[in-house]
């Protein structure tokens, strides 16, 4: 089950983010980012209508631009459809709310997640040197962009 999340969810997401990623964001910068606004928003996966949540994402949506600012899928829990259902659902929020067009940054080192989003029809338009600070030093960032009505975007369109 895909349910909206809200400000009162922060807790739950720092949880899962830091499960995700190691170092996760605090609550406090969730809330802040739920509360913002108005243009953030997001949606968890339950396992059940009673479930734990096992993923999230989270969006914000400007004019005609899209950007997914952070997503995660807990590891036990992943490739088997959660993070597509995830993305998908936030596509359709950002289609409603008037964008053409998401954005993304995914590190060049997380293969598993540019296959997601290359099956989900993103494509890579640009690098990010050290976008990702990390303990070992920094990772770069590939920017990648889906055309929300169809039809490949061309880098620098």
């Amino acid at each position: 089950m895909i349910r909206k999340i809200s400000a009162s969810d922060s807790e739950l997401l720092a949880q899962i983010h830091g499960r995700c990623f190691g170092k996760g964001w605090s609550a406090e910068s969730f809330r802040d980012m739920l509360l913002a606004d108005k243009v953030f928003f997001g949606f968890a996966h339950e396992i059940d209508s009673g479930g734990e949540a096992v993923g999230f994402i989270l969006c914000k949506a400007v004019c005609e631009e899209a950007e997914i600012v952070t997503f995660g899928v807990l590891p036990h829990f992943r490739n088997i459809g959660v993070g597509g259902n995830l993305v998908r659902k936030a596509e359709e929020e950002a289609e409603m709310r008037s964008a053409a067009i998401v954005f993304l940054e995914v590190s060049r080192d997380n293969a598993t997640a540019r296959k997601l989003y290359e099956n989900l029809g993103y494509e890579a338009i640009a690098k990010r040197r050290g976008y990702y600070k990390t303990e070992g030093g920094a990772q770069d960032a590939t920017v990648m962009r889906k055309n929300l009505f169809g039809g490949r975007i061309s880098p620098g369109s």
